[in-house]
């Protein structure tokens, strides 16, 4: 007889883990189908508390600062025992629960750094990074006072809130620095337990500004007193304008930044506002200068903080356009010339007429000027080769009107500089300017001479016989161009005849 052999039931047990917050639940079953209902067994085991973060790091000795914390396992912490959060050794001087990943607990009395830590009952949290710090409520006392947006002026402030140490020592480890305007500043020194020397920083922004001192990254209140920030002017160009105004200038500097566009006296030119203002920069003004009588005129610059010094206040020179006198010439060959001005003067010595950037223009070409007198300059000519040209004379941006001056024909050069009375003897007279190459009526002195030309351009020259002369000494050699005009003297021209054979 077959024996059946009866099916094993299953002995095996499943388990199935639940996660909920703060806790783990355990469930176990033995599954079979034979059962009329699943036998269940739970297990509980609290999950112990992590905290990731806290905001913020920081808060006053005194307590009652906000602090929200970050984790997780929170669910079963009992907000109702303010120990469930410790600050170091202290407890928190209340709890909110708000989440299983978020609480807020408010500080409690304490100086130094504490360990904030969770307790639930699961265990305490172990992370030893969220630390927060204790740091006094420091106010500085000071004087209100004005100072420049280049910084540097120093304050001293009496400090309430909390003593800055008793030796200098104990500043330092105090770590106390100082914000004027929301910037900050790491040269605060220390005078005695409450007093210390603040150095104020620049500021691009002149405008009044409150100071707060800084306890190792601890901001405290602002200050009641203010550090009145005005700007300051250090350079504007150009150096000279027009009397009828309507000239830009550049205005550099720093502080520009607290400028209000809108201010009809937010910048003025010798006390009368600027006809437009635009701030390119906290460093940078664009104006347009009002009309004004020739002369100096003060730059100034004002925002809500005060306005920038007269005493050190930079300038632009009102100046009347000046003119090149018209009754001269130039010569053909260029060189150094003396010319005359008219409509005003360079300047009483050679410091005003290098303030006054004067130069003098042919076209687009800038000539050489070196101060003379108040009426006379000297330029440098390239060699010319038309009939006229314009000439203008500049002080800065500041244009006379242009002035047609003529180009006399000269001679360069000769081959021989001296013969005897009997004359006879060849030389090459070399010449320079307009209507040259039709060159007549060549003189030597007051005798007439053969001069048949040759060559063109820069090889042009005119072959000369040295005609008779009755007596010795000097004379020039001139010439008439084509353009009928009648070369003018130069060196170069200078001839001489001798009764020594």
């Amino acid at each position: 007889m077959t024996k059946t052999t009866r099916a094993r039931r299953a002995s095996a047990f499943t388990a199935a883990v639940v996660a909920v917050a703060g806790t783990v639940t355990v469930a176990i079953a033995e599954p079979t189908a034979a059962y009329s209902a699943t036998a269940m067994v739970r297990a509980a085991a609290d999950v112990g508390p992590v905290v990731s973060s806290i905001t913020p790091l920081m808060g006053v000795v005194e307590g009652g600062t906000p602090v929200t914390i970050w984790g997780s396992g929170f669910k079963t912490i009992d907000s109702d025992d303010v120990a469930s959060v410790m600050f170091g050794d202290q407890p928190a001087a209340e709890i909110r629960f708000v989440s299983d990943t978020k609480i807020i607990a408010i500080s409690p009395p304490n100086t130094g750094n504490a360990l904030i830590t969770v307790v639930t009952g699961g265990g305490t949290s172990k992370n030893t990074t969220s630390i927060f710090g204790y740091r006094m409520q420091l106010n500085a006392d000071f004087d209100t006072l004005s100072a420049k947006a280049t910084g540097g002026t120093d304050v001293i402030a009496a400090v309430t809130g909390g003593s800055v140490g008793a030796t200098s020592s104990q500043f330092a480890a105090l770590k106390i620095t100082a914000k004027v305007g929301g910037i900050s500043t790491t040269k605060v020194v220390w005078l005695d337990d409450s007093h210390v020397r603040i150095t104020l920083p620049a500021t691009t922004k002149a405008v009044p500004s409150k100071i707060q001192l800084v306890q190792e990254g601890f901001t405290g209140p602002e200050s009641s007193s203010v550090v009145n920030y005005f700007p300051v002017v250090s350079t504007v160009t150009p150096g000279s304008v027009g009397v009828a105004g309507g000239d830009t200038v550049k205005i550099m500097g720093t502080g520009f930044g607290g400028v209000d566009e809108t201010d009809t006296g937010a910048v003025t030119i010798g006390g009368v506002p600027a006809t437009y203002v635009n701030v390119i920069s906290p460093v940078q003004i664009e104006a347009v200068v009002p009309p004004a009588a020739a002369g100096n005129a003060a730059v100034k610059v004002t925002t809500p903080g005060g306005s920038s010094p007269d005493a050190t206040a930079a300038k632009v020179s009102y100046r009347t356009p000046l003119a090149l006198d018209s009754g001269q010439y130039l010569r053909a060959s260029g060189g150094v010339h003396l010319l005359s001005v008219t409509g005003g003067t360079l300047g009483a010595n050679v410091a005003e007429f290098t303030a006054a950037a004067i130069t003098v223009r042919m076209g687009n070409t800038k000539l050489a000027a070196t101060y003379v007198d108040p009426t006379h300059l000297k330029v440098t000519v390239p060699p010319l080769t038309a009939e006229n040209v314009d000439l203008i004379l500049w002080q800065d941006v500041v244009a006379g009107p242009p002035v047609t001056v003529p180009v006399a024909p000269v001679v360069t050069s000769l081959s021989t500089v001296n013969s005897t009375l009997t004359g006879g003897a060849t030389i090459k007279v070399r010449v320079a300017g307009a209507g040259v190459a039709t060159a007549t009526n060549f003189m030597f002195g007051s005798n007439p001479a053969v001069c048949p030309g040759s060559g063109t351009g820069s090889g042009l020259v005119y072959t000369c016989t040295v005609p008779a002369a009755t007596q010795p000494g000097p004379v020039w050699v001139t010439f008439t161009a084509g353009t009928g005009t009648t070369s003018k003297f130069t060196p170069g021209a200078a001839f001489s005849y001798t009764d020594i054979d």
